[in-house]
C-alpha cells in the first residue's frame, strides 16, 4: 500500500535541510503513536523495516549551499510505502489528526493525502528509485572490521541486496519465496550520502532493470530494496515502458 501526501510550507522562503531522514522517521513513529501505541513501538524497536519513503519532492526550489532547499513551489510531496495496510493507515490518521511536519527550523503542514493506486507488478520491470538503495558488508583489516557502504560498481552489491531481500522477505512475510532468484541491471546510477542522526549513510539513485522473482519485485515496491528503509531508503516506482498512443500512430 502506498499513499502521497502533499504539504505546504507553513512560511514563505521555507527551506528545507539537506538532511532531513531522521526527522521525517521520527514522526512517521509519533503520527503512528497517535492511532496505536504497540504498532509504533513495533516500528521502532524491531529489527525489522516496515515500511520505506521516498525524498521530499519539491517541484520549484533553488539550493542554498550549507543550508539547504529554498521551496519555490505551492506544495511539497512524500510519498510513504508498506505491505502493511496497518502502518499506512495509522500514518494517514496521525497526519488528519496531527498534520504538521517539523524538519529542522521547517515546518510543513499536510494539505492533501491520497492513496495511490498500485501498479501491476511483473517479474521484469523497469523501476527508478524514490530514494537511493543502501546495501552494507563488513571489510576486514588487519586489526579491525569496518561497515562498507556498497555502490552498484562493485560486484559485492549485487550478492549483498539479494541476501538482504531474502531476509527481508521472510521476517516480513514470515516464509522464504517460492522463487528466489532475481538479477538487476543498472541503467545509471547516481551516488548519494545522506546523514541519518549522526550517521552517514551512502546510498544510489538509480534506474534499473529487475528480471526475476514476482514476489521479491512486489515485496520491493512496496517496502523498499535494500537495507534502512524505514529511514527513507530503497523506495522505488515503476516507469511505464508502454509507448504511447501517439508514438503508435
Amino acid at each position: 500500500m502506498r499513499v502521497e501526501i502533499k504539504f505546504r510550507p507553513a512560511e514563505e522562503g521555507t527551506v528545507l535541510p539537506f538532511n532531513y531522514n531522521y526527522d521525517v522517521y521520527t514522526q512517521l513513529i509519533e503520527k503512528m503513536a497517535v492511532v496505536s501505541p504497540e504498532l509504533a513501538r513495533e516500528a521502532r524497536v524491531s529489527h525489522v523495516d516496515y515500511l520505506t519513503f521516498s525524498r521530499i519532492m519539491v517541484r520549484k526550489r533553488e539550493l542554498i549551499p550549507d543550508k539547504g532547499i529554498r521551496v519555490l513551489s505551492d506544495d511539497v510531496s512524500l510519498y510513504i510505502s508498506s505491505s502493511s495496510s496497518e502502518i499506512i493507515k495509522a500514518v494517514v490518521v496521525g497526519f488528519i489528526d496531527s498534520p504538521i511536519l517539523q524538519i529542522g527550523d521547517a515546518a510543513f503542514i499536510a494539505d492533501d493525502i491520497k492513496m495511490l493506486k498500485e501498479p501491476k507488478i511483473k517479474n521484469e520491470a523497469l523501476f527508478s528509485t524514490l530514494s537511493p538503495i543502501m546495501v552494507r558488508t563488513v571489510k576486514l583489516g588487519s586489526n579491525n572490521m569496518k561497515i562498507w557502504d556498497l555502490y552498484p560498481n562493485e560486484r559485492a552489491f549485487f550478492e549483498k541486496l539479494r541476501k538482504v531481500m531474502l531476509m527481508r522477505y521472510s521476517a516480513i512475510m514470515g516464509a522464504m519465496p517460492e522463487d528466489k532468484d532475481f538479477t538487476i541491471d543498472v541503467i545509471k546510477f547516481k551516488p548519494v550520502r545522506i546523514l541519518v542522526k549522526d550517521t552517514y549513510y551512502r546510498g544510489s539513485l538509480m534506474i534499473f532493470r529487475y528480471r526475476g522473482s514476482l514476489e521479491i519485485a512486489r515485496f520491493g515496491y512496496e517496502n523498499g530494496f535494500g537495507e534502512k528503509t524505514r529511514y527513507g531508503f530503497g523506495m522505488v516506482k515503476v516507469i511505464d515502458e508502454k509507448p504511447r498512443r501517439e508514438d503508435q500512430e
